[in-house]
């Protein structure tokens, strides 16, 4: 189990909110109970705020994801990524020639993902070629 490192103050603030709620109406108990629940709530928050506020973003290794890695990845994966390639040439498509192109039926989509890996490609060339041409 990987507990935070400030768990102490997680026990003790659960164990006196527990006990302030039991108290009711005992104010000699709940009253104490709230008073040491609601300092270390405040503590938690002042350790996270001083470890996320102030700290520098680490500079990540990976570099975000581009449109060509992850049309790539949508090759790879096939039948699975087929409708990323369509959306990609539809979003092409509405940026270079038809700014309105309607978007497609739930059928259109499905005989797409149906149709086999020569259909596909043949669909895609076709697509590419009338984008390429600049008619359609």
């Amino acid at each position: 189990m990987n507990l935070p490192p400030d768990w102490p103050l997680l026990l003790v603030a659960g164990a006196a909110t527990v006990l302030a709620i039991d108290a009711g109406s005992n104010l000699d108990v709940a009253v104490p109970a709230g008073v040491v629940a609601v300092t270390a709530a405040g503590l938690l928050l002042a350790t996270s705020l001083g470890q996320v506020a102030w700290r520098l973003p680490s500079s990540s290794p990976l570099e975000p994801p581009t449109t060509m890695s992850s049309l790539r990845a949508a090759f790879r994966s096939g039948r699975a990524g087929r409708m990323s390639i369509v959306v990609e040439l539809d979003r092409l498509e509405r940026r270079v020639l038809h700014p309105s192109l309607p978007t497609r039926s739930a059928a259109e989509d499905e005989r797409i993902r149906r149709m086999s890996h020569a259909e596909f490609r043949a669909y895609l060339n076709g697509r590419l070629d009338a984008i390429e041409a600049g008619d359609q």
